[in-house]
């Protein structure tokens, strides 16, 4: 009896260790900015030289629990969809024959550009003209005669973009669930391609790319005359551009009526915060549905919330990333993650643990205070990943941060 329970006993504890062994580790995610090396559009510019050059720039030591790896989007509306499958299935082939892990961003709300059938209503002369397609697009008011034809975002400077997508329409939506039925298969097979030993290889998918609704495509006063009037000159187009602390609307032209409409949520009145964080918490989570049911686990999924911003009161809260479908993200641009509004009472009220810096940029003046920033993101609740954005002209010029990350992953325990 005695040695049944030794054998048994001994079973046991070679379980556990095989099952720490299979642990999945923290990550350390580097993006490289698109459109500077790889091109989504061009399959033929994924080749390994980057994959190279940030792994062997930051020279990280081997530490199973805390691992560096390279983070690429695709654009998967913004491009033909077939050069994005070849350019994705690349980049897996990259990562197996490198050994580096990656985590793949699948954006499809920023850039739109390949589906002219989702938001030319206006031009007739143009690809994909369908004056139905004001539905596929955001209002100013609660009726489609009030569709914008365009947008502007600022990512450092501003540029004129497409008109900010409804996110709600069943159209748009359906767009979103055609792509990721052609790009998450692809991923599916690749991961269970691995053998148990590479499996951490794939850090996870992330859905979503800052969602929200007139943050990263916002609307001026009267917008449209800017593109009736002058289609090829944006200098005088205004400037005051996204503010956050003028609240959710950022103190531009109040956009959202298309998809609060299009949800059922209200069809009259005033917007509110709360309106927003219904819409783009349903569109989180049927990007994350789709992706599950294709095949990903719940702890590979993430996805990425947009419009968190201080003065927290003002904004989106942080719920609206958080289904049971996947893991939350979020950005964190010189933000503490453990004073950042409710984010620390969305994320002790989830089930299941662990949750994104899907987009980091906080850097220090010092290797210390560089280290310091990414400790307090990395241990706060159970926090899976952090991708900083970007390599390029960002932590390659900053080799305290190179080092910060260095001495992070040697002393992660």
């Amino acid at each position: 009896m005695n040695i049944k329970k030794g054998i048994v006993a001994l079973a046991f504890v070679f379980a556990i260790l095989q099952l720490r062994a299979q642990e999945r580790p923290r990550y350390i995610f580097i993006n490289s900015a698109p459109n500077r090396h790889w091109t989504v559009a061009k399959p033929a510019t994924f080749t390994r030289s980057i994959f190279d050059r940030i792994i062997n720039k930051i020279d990280a030591p081997v530490n199973q629990k805390l691992v560096v790896g390279i983070t690429c989007i695709f654009d998967y509306l913004g491009h033909n969809l077939d050069s994005v499958e070849k350019s994705l299935d690349k980049f897996l082939v990259l990562s197996k024959e490198t050994r580096v892990p990656i985590f793949i961003q699948l954006d499809g709300v920023n850039w739109i550009g390949a589906r002219p059938d989702l938001y030319n209503w206006w031009d007739a002369n143009k690809p994909g003209y369908n004056a139905e397609n004001r539905k596929n697009v955001e209002w100013t008011g609660w009726d489609e005669s009030q569709a914008i034809k365009i947008s502007w975002r600022n990512w450092g400077a501003q540029l004129r973009v497409l008109p900010a997508p409804n996110i709600a329409s069943p159209a748009f939506v359906k767009a979103q669930i055609d792509a990721l039925n052609r790009l998450v298969p692809r991923i599916v097979t690749w991961y269970n391609s691995l053998p148990a030993s590479q499996k951490y290889l794939l850090g996870g998918i992330k859905l979503g790319h800052e969602a929200s609704i007139g943050v990263n495509a916002y609307y001026y006063k009267n917008g449209n005359r800017y593109l009736e009037l002058m289609p090829d000159n944006s200098s005088l187009d205004p400037q005051e551009s996204y503010n956050a602390d003028a609240g959710f609307n950022g103190g531009v032209a109040q956009i959202g009526y298309a998809a609060v409409k299009t949800a059922g949520i209200k069809s009259r009145g005033r917007i509110t915060a709360y309106d927003m964080e219904q819409v783009v918490f349903k569109y989180l989570d049927t990007l994350c549905l789709t992706a599950q049911n294709l095949g990903l686990p719940q702890s590979l999924i993430y996805t990425h919330q947009g419009g968190t911003y201080a003065p927290w009161e003002k904004h989106l809260s942080f719920n609206p990333a958080s289904n049971q479908h996947s893991l939350p993200g979020y950005s964190f641009y010189a933000t503490n993650p453990t004073t950042a509004g409710d984010l620390g009472d969305v994320l002790d009220r989830r089930a299941v643990p662990g949750w994104a810096a899907a987009e980091w940029w906080w850097p220090g003046n010092s290797k210390n205070e560089w280290r310091y920033n990414l400790e307090q993101t990395l241990s706060f609740k159970d926090c899976q990943l952090l991708a900083i954005f970007n390599w390029e002209g960002m932590l390659e010029k900053h080799p305290d941060g190179i080092e910060a990350i260095k001495a992070i992953v040697h002393d992660w325990k």
